[in-house]
């Protein structure tokens, strides 16, 4: 059963379109993982199924409510946690739970149980006293997130909630995410980090506003169709695609951290390495598996050259 359900969804600024024609289904107890670059829409997208803004054209529906009809009714039936969460940071890790309780008409009892239950969950029981201002950056992304579940949501709209904090608290943030998915709930997460949307059931591509691919992790890698090979040697960084021969249909080549990514239509690895060998050039050639990050570059790429 759906719980997200948009159609024919367009959104403008000043003249820009910010989403084009976007169709969406997202079924319960789904972790939906949105990626794009920087200004496709990702945030945009969130806001609108949030509510905050409304369509210039299209439908959204959210846990059975009409969004652009009933933008309220809806906030009360999901949890949000934008880039930059509005903590009252003056206020203590438990006033903070007790406002935003209040604030989302959870009673005293309930408020207490699920309190305790989230403080537990997320390890912060020993800093209930401290103020929001203190907390490092990790463990004030756990209380965005906490105060965001006080009324118990079926659906979570995250915005890059693991963005700038330590890999311990993202990992322990990853584990919780499954936990509410084995609870019932359904999450929406943007993210900057590709080995993130692997670790998603299905995941969106967003660039320029549309949505290009949507489908399981695995099956977006099983259909990507050319064959990568990892570089590594002495100023990698520095070798351009125009250097190799026609004959190794040399497609892309990019870096990746201190290595190079080589893309090639066909399986070229002894081809490559004999010709790193007549350069007498110490480059290590190693074929790669498909991962998110080349998709990723790929369709890009793709888009861009078409436009």
């Amino acid at each position: 059963m759906h719980i997200v359900e948009v159609v024919g969804l367009h959104k403008r600024f000043n003249k820009k379109s910010a989403i084009k024609n976007l169709n969406l289904s997202i079924e319960k107890r789904e972790l939906f993982g949105l990626i794009g670059p920087d200004g496709a829409g990702k945030t945009t997208l969130l806001r609108l199924l949030a509510g905050v803004l409304t369509p210039d054209q299209g439908t959204i529906e959210c846990c059975a409510v009409d969004v652009v009809a009933n933008p309220e009714a809806v906030k009360k039936k999901i949890g949000v946690v934008p880039q930059e969460f509005s903590l009252y940071h003056d206020l203590t890790v438990e006033e903070n739970l007790n406002f935003f309780a209040k604030m989302y008409g959870v009673g005293d009892e309930e408020s207490t149980r699920r309190k305790e239950k989230l403080l537990q969950i997320m390890n912060l029981k020993p800093f209930r006293k401290r103020r929001a201002e203190n907390l490092s950056g990790g463990m004030q992304k756990k209380l965005a997130l906490i105060c965001s579940l006080l009324h118990t949501p079926p659906l979570l709209l995250l915005d890059e909630p693991t963005t700038g904090i330590d890999p311990i608290s993202r990992r322990e943030l990853w584990d919780f995410f499954y936990e509410l998915i084995d609870d019932g709930a359904t999450i929406i997460i943007s993210t900057p980090y590709m080995d993130e949307a692997e670790r998603c059931s299905k995941v969106g591509f967003l660039y320029e506003g549309e949505l290009l691919l949507f489908d399981d992790p695995l099956r977006i890698k099983e259909r990507y169709p050319y064959h990568i090979f990892e570089l590594r040697g002495p100023d990698i960084l520095k070798m351009k695609i125009d250097i190799f021969p026609e004959q190794l249909q040399i497609l892309d080549l990019y870096p990746v951290g201190d290595t190079l990514h080589l893309i090639t239509k066909d399986p070229v690895g002894k081809k490559l390495q004999q010709f790193f060998k007549e350069k007498t050039w110490k480059v290590q050639v190693k074929r790669i598996g498909t991962n998110f990050e080349d998709v990723f570059v790929s369709v890009i790429k793709r888009e861009y050259e078409d436009h």
